[in-house]
């Protein structure tokens, strides 16, 4: 089986029940808790115990997993999609019965209880593979835009979209969305934290899609919206400038604003862009499956609110170098929390 959360951890010398379920609270095997001892993940059937390597900040985000493998004989414990601690040879849990708990966890005598944020629990009766686990953990969205709800988020988080006047017609990947360039026709989802929180100098992000335009002059693809759908800050992300380029655009803190130019785009065309932010690596630029380039080291502010993701929708986004409506096709989209790297930007650009 395997038990995934997203938690929002306060330091406490106290133990904080995650998640738990408990037919015999003394006996061996058969008393199931997760929770957090010492400021790490701890796991227990009881006498049959993991604990995680990794010490856990506050005011942090985290997803963390618990899987354990019944045809390995192995307990292992994941904190953002990474292996954090691994036991070969665990006994099997033998609890059949007995309430599960979000936000507590019974170990022998004591109720232990959990004191910040929990969100997205997930029990998986198998056992999840490392593969599956980083997925979960990284990626935020995945729109594969096809029939019968082309607006629907495939990810492991739910952020649906919304969509006014688009088509949807044969893509590179099954089907895709089209849009007809006008401020009518858009494509919108909102509750991405990760993008504009703060200062995101320490947060890495990534993004990857099919493009297939049929106009290639002065066009705003990506855009995020940092407040208001109609006001507030927001960036474009991804575009075409007036010169044919693909462009990449940041608003950097107390600077100005970043520009990435990449190489000409070609009409009606499919072409796979990949772009990546990390503070150590800056803004990178993909383009099918290939390294375009880097801004080298910087960091970003934004207001540090959700935001939308939008494409075609609005295009009076300051400091920006394109201002017209996306028109053409937008396949296979995905948005994760991590900077993605060549090998994964590779196995995306290859379908």
């Amino acid at each position: 089986f395997t038990i995934e959360a997203w938690i929002y951890y306060s330091t406490s010398t106290s133990d904080r029940g995650i998640f738990g379920q408990c037919q015999c609270s003394t006996c061996a095997n058969q008393c199931l808790y997760l929770i957090m001892r010492n400021n790490r993940l701890y796991v227990d059937f009881i006498s049959n115990y993991l604990s995680g390597s990794t010490a856990i900040s506050t005011t942090y985000w985290y997803h963390i997993a618990f899987v354990y493998n019944y045809e390995t004989r192995q307990q292992i414990l994941y904190l953002n999609g990474v292996q954090d601690a691994i036991k070969s040879s665990a006994q099997p849990y033998q609890g059949q019965n007995g309430s599960i708990n979000i936000g507590s966890a019974r170990a022998y005598s004591t109720t232990y209880y959990y004191l910040s944020y929990i969100d997205n629990v997930a029990l998986t009766t198998r056992a999840k593979s490392s593969v599956e686990i980083l997925r979960d953990a990284s990626l935020m969205a995945y729109y594969s835009f096809d029939s019968p709800n082309p607006t629907v988020d495939n990810g492991p988080n739910g952020l649906d979209g919304t969509s006014n006047n688009i088509v949807t017609a044969s893509g590179r990947v099954n089907e895709a969305m089209g849009f007809l360039g006008s401020s009518s026709s858009y494509f919108r989802a909102y509750g991405f934290y990760q993008i504009s929180c703060g200062v995101v100098g320490l947060k890495p992000f990534s993004m990857a899609m099919w493009i297939n335009p049929s106009s290639i002059s002065n066009i705003a693809i990506i855009q995020m919206f940092y407040s208001t759908i109609n006001s507030g800050s927001c960036d474009n992300l991804l575009g075409i400038s007036s010169t044919n380029l693909l462009t990449g655009q940041l608003i950097v803190y107390s600077v100005s604003s970043l520009r990435l130019t990449g190489p000409f785009v070609t009409q009606n065309t499919w072409t796979h862009i990949s772009l990546t932010y990390s503070s150590g690596n800056g803004y990178t630029l993909y383009v099918n499956g290939v390294l375009f380039g880097s801004t080298g080291t910087v960091s970003y502010w934004t207001s540090g609110t959700f935001a939308n993701l939008c494409i075609s929708y609005l295009t009076s986004c300051s400091s920006s170098s394109v201002n017209g409506y996306y028109q053409g096709y937008i396949d296979e989209l995905y948005i994760y929390n991590r900077e993605l790297s060549q090998t994964d930007v590779t196995s995306l650009a290859n379908p």
